[in-house]
């Protein structure tokens, strides 16, 4: 029976032709068909072990550090160990990632995914095998200029890759189904059911392959599935991981990798977040610092490249690993809105749906740094607390110099302290609280407004509930006195009446207040 040939219509890319999945112009076409059906270079001796390639232990270190993986069912996954140095050792040029561009009339459905350093579990005998570096994935159809013309042929599509990385010195490592499930279990969805969406999630029966090519500088990995409709294309360049964010003994201590960013970090002088420890959480007070973190250019973000930082920066400053996973859901549910919203830039307000890590810095001056990471596949934040004692920075004012104040301006602001984020009166506001009361029974004729101000941390909505809350508190506090309560309204403005620049600790501290106003 005489076989009918396929044209095969990919090319190695010298000079990254398919960056970003695109396809040769014309003229380059006609010259990757020649390419492509050139004879290949014969591949370069297998080196020896001591000259193969640094980057071949670093897929075995990471799969040695994400034991305990188990797919959708809760079945354990496998991981294994692979020999780099099976593979021939090849000499062929290549450029950069993708290193080879697509068959004619196809290309990318989605913009392709390029991360300068994540993981990858490729597919490996019954189980996985991680690989890290540079990575792109891509779900790969019919283009769409092409597609009132041409049919996705998955025989095309696969031929002509299978082809290229022939020509590449590359050496298939595995074929058979992906097995989705894999990659869809309670520890691997996020970061890899999500974050390589287009290159997994796809039927779990379909055909998948990964090859594997080894030069003497690095080492390069793709797996390749297909279905009757499109194809998931990962390809990662292994490499060894150097850390970009540094750890610094002036707050606010953390820093986002490089090709990171967030908005302005925000800080509170004095409050307290609570981190999970594994069994409970520790309650720390102090100076709190909230960041986001994700990838300034759109399908670059890593939460791997992010962990990797974070663990980097902690090894720099000799932290401790409190908790390392999913905060569980009835734990998260303990503290509502009113607590999480102001650090939600950093850690959201489900703590339960994104990996976390914590960690715990023993400084040399005794005092601890706490972090709370959320790793998530789309982007990231966290939060540090700087723990240290209440340090009161209000003065009571006597009776005296309330009514000459009120007198002058019509308005002024006492110093009453509240419980963290609430609206309860700390009992070291008394003497303030007696002081208010003296005032108005020496004036009877007196009538005032309590209106609450805060800063502009958090959400407006909040801190203008809060506002309210906390001025009702002062009146419920002075009627109970004996106030007739016709004398007093309260009234919250949250953070719409600042009187100092709220991006100074100081302007915050005054803007955090409430004031008697005259009626």
């Amino acid at each position: 029976m005489r076989k009918r040939k396929i044209l095969v219509t990919g090319a190695l890319s010298l000079a990254l032709a398919a960056c970003g999945g695109g396809n040769p112009a014309p003229e380059q076409a006609d010259a990757a068909v020649d390419a492509a059906q050139a004879p290949q270079e014969a591949a370069a001796p297998e080196q020896d072990a001591a000259t193969a390639p640094a980057a071949q232990a670093a897929g075995t270190t990471a799969a040695a550090a994400a034991d305990g993986l188990q797919d959708r069912a809760g079945n354990p996954i496998a991981l294994l160990p692979f020999d780099i140095n099976s593979v021939p050792a090849s000499t062929a040029a290549l450029g950069d990632l993708p290193f080879f561009s697509l068959p004619e009339g196809y290309a990318p459905v989605n913009r392709p995914s390029q991360r300068a350093f994540a993981r990858f579990p490729f597919r490996l005998g019954d189980g996985l095998h991680w690989v890290e570096g540079a990575s792109w994935n891509s779900l790969v159809g019919i283009a769409r200029d092409q597609r009132r013309d041409k049919e996705y042929s998955a025989r095309e599509l696969r031929r002509n890759l299978e082809a290229v990385l022939e020509q590449a010195g590359a050496k298939k490592v595995f074929e058979g189904t992906l097995n989705r499930d894999l990659y869809y279990g309670p520890q691997l969805e996020e970061e890899i059911g999500q974050g390589f969406i287009d290159g997994v999630n796809m039927s779990g029966d379909v055909p998948t392959t990964v090859h594997v090519i080894r030069q003497a500088d690095r080492n390069i990995w793709v797996q390749l599935s297909t279905d009757s409709r499109s194809a998931g294309l990962v390809v990662v360049e292994e490499r060894p991981f150097a850390a970009t964010a540094r750890w610094s003994d002036a707050p606010p201590f953390l820093s986002p990798p490089a090709g990171y960013s967030g908005d302005r970090p925000k800080k509170r002088d004095f409050d307290m977040y609570p981190f999970w420890t594994g069994s409970d959480f520790e309650e720390v007070e102090g100076r709190a610092h909230i960041a986001t973190v994700r990838a300034s250019e759109r399908g670059t973000h890593s939460l791997h490249e992010v962990r990797r930082n974070l663990e980097a920066m902690m090894a720099e400053a000799g932290g401790t690993k409190v908790f390392e996973g999913r905060i569980p859901k009835e734990a998260s549910e303990r503290y509502g809105f009113d607590l999480k919203s102001p650090y939600s830039d950093g850690t959201s307000f489900s703590w339960h749906d994104y990996d976390s890590l914590v960690y715990r810095v023993d400084r040399p001056d005794r005092r601890q740094v706490w972090v709370h990471a959320r790793l998530e596949y789309n982007g990231g934040g966290w939060v540090v607390m700087e723990r240290e004692g209440f340090v009161q920075t209000a003065a009571l004012l006597p009776a005296s110099a309330l009514k000459q104040q009120l007198d002058a301006d019509g308005r002024v602001a006492i110093q009453v302290n509240f419980a963290v984020d609430k609206a309860d009166i700390l009992p070291d506001s008394q003497p303030q609280i007696d002081q208010v009361l003296a005032l108005l029974r020496e004036d009877p004729a007196l009538r005032l407004s309590i209106d609450g101000h805060t800063d502009n941390t958090g959400e407006a909505a909040h801190n203008q509930r809060l506002s309210e809350a906390r001025a009702k508190s002062v009146v419920a506090a002075l009627t109970a006195q004996g106030i007739d309560a016709s004398r007093l309204e309260a009234k919250g403005h949250g953070q719409s009446q600042p009187v100092a620049d709220n991006d100074t600790d100081e302007g915050r501290a005054k803007n955090r207040r409430v004031e008697l106003v005259r009626r």
